[in-house]
């Protein structure tokens, strides 16, 4: 052969191999753009399933208490006369007692359906723990709406407290 052909020959084989190089070069950035892609890919999915499963975790958690609401009845009271009388009931006792004294007690906002009621009361803190456990069991159901407790600035006297609550009472349309 002659030198020529060897040349040739030689330069084809050089571009042969640069060319393959080349293209092994170019396929592996293309082939760590696309494994990128799956990785974040990938992750996305694992978000998706996590937000899916926290999610229907979500509504089994509302269904369940939906559920146990639908179990109890709202009892509304007749009048504002009523929820003031069944409120008052429950802490004449303690103020017979001596343990709970009420600063003020007037009618709050009456909006359509619902009654409120606004509080002052000044005692021992197990006293009126008590009372707010008793107003669960009264004839109507009654919601604390607020609820704000300071302790006494007296320092003479431990443990109690003045109180300011709101309750609200649904009161049945006439």
């Amino acid at each position: 052969m002659n030198d020529s052909k060897v040349t040739v020959i030689g330069v084809l084989f050089l571009i042969l191999c640069l060319g393959l190089v080349g293209g092994i070069w170019y396929l592996d950035g293309q082939l760590r753009e696309l494994r990128g892609q799956r990785d974040r890919s990938e992750q996305e999915r694992v978000d998706f399933e996590r937000d899916r499963s926290n999610l229907q975790a979500q509504i089994r958690v509302f269904n369940e208490s939906f559920e146990i609401l639908g179990r109890h009845n709202v009892r509304a009271a007749q009048n504002e006369l009523e929820f003031q009388n069944q409120v008052q009931h429950v802490i004449d006792p303690h103020i017979r007692d001596g343990n709970i004294a009420m600063i003020s007690m007037r009618q709050g906002p009456v909006t359509a359906g619902r009654a409120t009621l606004i509080m002052t009361l000044r005692g021992d803190y197990y006293t009126f723990m008590n009372i707010l456990a008793a107003w669960r069991n009264v004839g109507v159901t009654v919601r604390v709406s607020a609820l704000s407790m300071m302790a006494s600035r007296t320092p003479q006297v431990r443990g109690e407290i003045q109180t300011d609550v709101t309750l609200e009472a649904i009161i049945a349309a006439n």
